[in-house]
């Protein structure tokens, strides 16, 4: 007979190893990081820790892949709130908050060191291609309604508010944070 498994604790002890890993990188930094602090922080063993990922790059991909499922829930209900102008300055919003988590400086700065490796790159591409594609259609919206600058197409002004949202986040400080919103509305505005 199998062994019976408790969906809600399998899923805590997931979700515990996961938020102690995302402070454990951003803390530490990745290299610096072993998975014996990320047990020791989560209170579990390390047969634990490998039952639900086998190395630590494995639990920097559980991490990312959450952000990005956070990520796809977070923008689709900002979508059912609305679309165009008002939907991307939402996102922007949203991303002003999760840069004021004390961690988040830190963990982009870890990240930054392993993007290269194909595991860690596929997951950023997912959420650059999710992020993007709903900017264009966003931006395609707000500009059929008039809401936002004619001269540039909605395509690249996807792609110019993708590379500042990008960059703004790399350099996660206060002041970064408090113009983030400012400076979406100056590149989109009218001229």
């Amino acid at each position: 007979m199998g062994r019976i498994v408790d969906e809600q604790r399998h899923t805590e002890r997931r979700e515990a190893i996961l938020s102690e890993a995302y402070r454990q990188f951003a803390v530490s930094g990745y290299d610096r990081t072993s998975t014996a602090s990320i047990c020791r922080g989560a209170g579990i063993s390390s047969g634990t820790f490998f039952h639900y990922f086998p190395t630590k790059l494995d639990a920097l991909v559980g991490v990312l892949t959450s952000g990005l499922q956070q990520t796809r829930q977070a923008l689709s209900l900002i979508e059912t709130d609305g679309g165009g102008l008002r939907a991307v300055l939402a996102y922007a919003e949203g991303l002003r908050a999760e840069m004021a988590d004390p961690h988040f400086g830190g963990f982009v700065h870890a990240v930054s060191g392993v993007e290269l490796l194909p595991e860690v790159a596929a997951v950023l591409d997912d959420e650059s291609t999710l992020i993007r594609d709903f900017l264009t259609r966003n931006l395609s919206e707000a500009a059929a309604d008039g809401e936002i600058r004619g001269d540039v197409s909605p395509t690249h002004l996807a792609l110019w508010t993708q590379w500042l949202l990008d960059g703004a986040a790399q350099h996660a400080t206060d002041h970064a944070a408090g113009e983030i919103i400012e400076a979406v509305r100056a590149l989109l505005e009218p001229p």
